[in-house]
């Protein structure tokens, strides 16, 4: 009888993720106003946002760290990876994190999931301008893997989504309309438990909180593969920087960090 309840569980929760899915990719290409404001705007979805509120996020356009792709104060690498060098082979972030793009990346992860459709695309368009070897995952060539940071299971669930997860299918389907390969999983790395608070830790402090919380669980789905790992904010880097040793343990290539924000160096 349990093992009838299980199946009929799992045919359940597969049916009611693609009708989600559905509705995720039907509202993507729908609307009128602007995602941050509710203003009334008329090219939807070519301009998520008004002209306002774009004009208003502080834009990574400037010197970046060659690591990390925070924005720093001189060119090469930030202070930051001079003390501790992240494991991830280079992070993209279009955003800085202060005023405007900080709100909205927080109205996003806890409570306006719709923000990553914008997001999401500003980072693929983002990742698409700044990596030099982009062409070698096009028509005929490699397949990206694309890995959302986890959330625990009763994160997700009391939150309702994982703002890494929307990003990365917002992510996704930009790449593909610019002829990238890439193959979206959330089943790859697992987180198993909540961490300690990190807002006030620095690298190696928040390097040995997320240590033991990161796991691969499909160690295979790695091998030899080039990974894009997603998630909101990238504050130290230490998140990435643990998951992509996980992902090195299990044989990845080259794993990239993107996120939309990144803090800025700072003095």
């Amino acid at each position: 009888m349990n093992i009838l309840v299980r199946l009929f569980y799992g045919v359940y929760m597969r049916f009611w993720e693609r009708i989600k899915q559905g509705c995720y990719e039907y509202l993507s290409s729908r609307g009128y106003t602007c995602d941050v404001c509710g203003r009334e705007i008329f090219d939807y979805p070519s301009n998520r946002l008004c002209d306002d509120c774009f004009v208003s996020l502080s834009k990574n356009d400037g010197k970046v760290c060659e690591k990390c792709g925070r924005q720093t104060l001189s060119s090469g690498i930030c202070l930051t990876c001079k003390r501790e060098l992240p494991k991830f082979r280079q992070g993209f972030s279009p955003l800085v994190y202060r005023a405007e793009s900080a709100s909205i990346v927080n109205r996003m992860k806890n409570c306006n999931p719709r923000l990553a459709l914008w997001l999401g695309e500003a980072v693929a368009e983002y990742f698409l301008a700044n990596y030099a070897d982009i062409e070698r995952f096009k028509e005929g060539g490699e397949t990206l893997l694309l890995i959302p940071v986890p959330l625990t299971k009763s994160k997700k669930k009391k939150r309702g989504y994982n703002q890494a997860e929307e990003l990365a299918k917002s992510i996704c389907k930009r790449l593909q309309e610019y002829g990238v390969q890439v193959e979206l999983r959330t089943d790859v790395l697992e987180r198993l438990r909540d961490g300690e608070e990190q807002k006030h830790m620095g690298f190696a402090d928040r390097h040995t909180a997320v240590a033991a919380v990161y796991h691969v669980h499909k160690r295979k789905e790695c091998r030899d593969r080039t990974v894009l790992l997603i998630d909101d904010i990238m504050t130290t880097g230490a998140t990435g920087s643990v998951c992509a040793e996980r992902l090195y343990g299990a044989n990845a290539k080259e794993v990239l960090f993107l996120t939309p924000t990144a803090l800025p160096e700072q003095k």
